[in-house]
């Protein structure tokens, strides 16, 4: 699988990405009706709209029967594909961050158990840490609020 950042990105409107994500999820052929439900679009006419969008940026096809397919999973900018899911790239960080600082507080709680010193320093980068990892939750969730 390729990880290409489209080139007419800007082009991309909030339903067209949700078409090409439902396109994504679905993993089959399907038709204009089913991705209108599917990705939660107001009428047939938004879905046809969307899917023309997609054909003419190269990223979905159009079957001998009518259906649409996938031409090849892009990468999205500022989102990444876990599997048949895609998530902002800011969470991944949150989650890194986060991951980072169980590892953190792996180190720091014996040390409060069994009542050693703990370098200021250590404690600087747990601080920093948290504060990262907040960031990049939030920063995420209002990444992902803007796309829907």
């Amino acid at each position: 699988m390729v990880d290409v950042t489209v080139s007419a990105e800007d082009q991309l409107t909030a339903s067209a990405f949700h078409t090409y994500v439902y396109l994504v999820k679905a993993g089959k052929p399907v038709g204009p009706r089913e991705v209108m439900r599917g990705a939660n679009l107001t009428s047939p006419s938004v879905a046809y709209r969307n899917l023309q969008k997609l054909i003419d940026l190269g990223l979905v096809l159009k079957d001998e029967y009518g259906n649409y397919v996938v031409k090849e999973k892009v990468g999205l900018k500022g989102h990444m594909w876990l599997g048949k899911t895609i998530v902002p790239r800011f969470v991944v960080f949150g989650f890194i961050f986060v991951g980072v600082l169980i590892a953190e507080l792996a180190i720091l709680i014996p040390h409060l158990f069994f009542a050693t010193s703990v370098e200021g320093s250590f404690w600087l980068l747990t601080i920093i840490t948290i504060v990262a990892a907040a960031i990049f939750l939030f920063e995420g969730s209002r990444f992902r609020k803007k796309s829907e």
